[in-house]
C-alpha cells in the first residue's frame, strides 16, 4: 500500500501491488475496462459454463482482488464478491468474468482513496442498500459504506451475499 502526504491531501492506493499482480496473472497488456462488471452477462451462462480443470489460478486472482478490495478499492465489492461464491468449484465463465475485473483494474490502477483536510463540520454518514432475492442463484444481498464528511473519502465497506434464506 502507498501512502502519499501532501499539505492539503492525503492518499492511499495500491497501485504498485495492482501492477505486480496484472503481470502475474499475464494481463499488464490487455486491454482496459470502464466498469467492473459487465451486468448484461446472463446467470445462465454461468451456470452451463464447463468447469475448471484447475482452479488454482482462479483462486489465486480471486485472493489478489480481495485483498485490493479491503485495502483501498470499494468499487469491485460487488464483483469480488460474486467471484468469491465460486472458489470451490470455478467455471470457464467465472474465469472470464475474473479477467474482466483485472482488465477493470488495469484501466483504474491510479485510483485513490483521499483524506483532505476539512472546514467541514464532523457528520458520519451510513449509507446502507440491500435486495432480498431478486437473482435466481442467490437470496439476498446487502451493502454498506461509512463516511467522516459528506465530500470525504470512505472509511469502511462492505458487500455480502447470503446464500441461506433469510426471513425479514
Amino acid at each position: 500500500m502507498e501512502f502519499i502526504f501532501d499539505e492539503d491531501c492525503n492518499r492511499m492506493n495500491q497501485c504498485n501491488y495492482l501492477m505486480r499482480d496484472l503481470d502475474k496473472f499475464q494481463m499488464s497488456d490487455c486491454k482496459s475496462k470502464s466498469v467492473p462488471f459487465n451486468s448484461s452477462v446472463n446467470n445462465e451462462v454461468f451456470l452451463d459454463s464447463e468447469k475448471l480443470a484447475d482452479a488454482k489460478l482462479y483462486r489465486e486472482v480471486v485472493g489478489s482482488l480481495i485483498y485490493a478490495m479491503m485495502g483501498t478499492r470499494p468499487d469491485i465489492c460487488f464483483i469480488v464478491t460474486k467471484l468469491s461464491k465460486y472458489m470451490s468449484n470455478p467455471s470457464k465463465a467465472d474465469s472470464s468474468l475474473a479477467k474482466y475485473a483485472l482488465r477493470y483494474l488495469k484501466g483504474t490502477l491510479h485510483y485513490d482513496l483521499k483524506f483532505s483536510k476539512s472546514d467541514d463540520e464532523f457528520k458520519a454518514s451510513v449509507f446502507c442498500d440491500s435486495d432480498k432475492g431478486s437473482s435466481s442463484d442467490i437470496r439476498s444481498i446487502t451493502g454498506y459504506c461509512f463516511q467522516l464528511y459528506s465530500k470525504g473519502s470512505l472509511i469502511s465497506w462492505k458487500y455480502v451475499i447470503f446464500l441461506s434464506k433469510i426471513n425479514f
